[in-house]
């Protein structure tokens, strides 16, 4: 997950998420409202009679879903420069030589943060190569996630589709599956852990160099009982569900490579969202930003 940072929290008991809504009936995919697992296209394990996502018929075809939401993340990526207020100070992430832009947008109920940075497209200290940063955010993005990210503790993989070799718009081996990834921080008395359930859709740009990660919210309480046997048994007890939509995208530019990743995210729980959102609190803009040297650090490690 992008953007997990908190402060101060109550445990409470393990809950899943609720009030889930369609993806196909709002025509939106990218928002915090966790979506329904029915929303998500036919897998075998969405085929359960004891579950709203029971019959495959109701479920959208797999290649028009997957060009919709590609194409409306596309659309928010562009969109940055002219919709999202850029923070004036650039700020720094050890050991990353680039300098990180930080910029939001409140769309209520959604606040999104981006951040971009340009890095040398080379493997050396501070930054990282093409190869490096495709195989390090592209390729198994949540597992990587959970070895460069201190307070990832687990990644379980739920449900997995087939890799699509194209889709229309400008797409080539698209890979999407189900995770549901969690969170633990310290103290562990005051913090409960997070788990947050996302539908994760990573791509290949055919016009061009560059990738785009996408992931969606989901609802746990929505899946089948095959899924929801696995959200169980990995959750800890006490975990509070969260909800998080990002995108992500590494292209090659004139001056290097470009990495900008947009998120919007709800913690739950006791932690106001004020907080939340706060640099000064620790909340998501200041965890971002360093996610950058998170993923460049351990990028040297793997080089070493």
């Amino acid at each position: 997950m992008r953007g997990c940072g908190y402060r101060s929290d109550f445990s409470r008991p393990f809950e899943l998420s609720s009030s889930p809504q369609s993806i196909m009936s709002s025509g939106t995919y990218l928002r915090l409202l966790p979506h329904s697992f029915s929303s998500l296209p036919a897998h075998p394990s969405l085929d359960d009679s004891s579950s709203p996502s029971s019959s495959s018929s109701s479920h959208p075809a797999l290649r028009p879903f997957l060009h919709a939401l590609l194409t409306e993340a596309q659309t928010l990526l562009t969109s940055i420069p002219s919709t999202f207020h850029p923070d004036r100070k650039p700020r720094r992430s050890s050991p990353s030589t680039a300098k990180v832009h930080i910029s939001t947008r409140s769309n209520p109920p959604d606040y999104w943060v981006c951040r971009q940075s340009v890095h040398e497209d080379a493997p050396v200290a501070g930054s990282a190569s093409w190869v490096e940063f495709r195989s390090g955010l592209r390729d198994d993005h949540s597992e990587h996630e959970k070895e460069y990210t201190p307070s990832v503790t687990a990644v379980e993989r739920l449900l997995e589709w087939p890799s699509e070799p194209d889709v229309d718009g400008g797409w080539a081996r698209v890979d999407l599956h189900v995770n549901m990834i969690t969170h633990t921080f310290h103290p562990t008395a005051l913090i409960a852990p997070r788990s947050f359930i996302v539908l994760v859709v990573s791509a290949d740009r055919v016009r061009d160099q560059g990738f785009v990660t996408v992931q969606i919210p989901l609802a746990a309480d929505s899946s089948p009982e095959s899924v929801r046997q696995k959200i169980t048994a990995s959750a800890p007890r006490n975990a509070i569900f969260g909800s998080y939509a990002s995108v992500e995208q590494v292209v090659a530019a004139s001056e290097g490579l470009q990495w900008t990743m947009a998120t919007t995210s709800d913690a739950g729980g006791a932690i106001p969202r004020w907080i939340q959102r706060s640099w000064t609190m620790g909340g998501v803009p200041k965890a971002v930003v360093a996610d950058v040297g998170l993923f460049l650090g351990w990028t040297a490690r793997r080089r070493a």
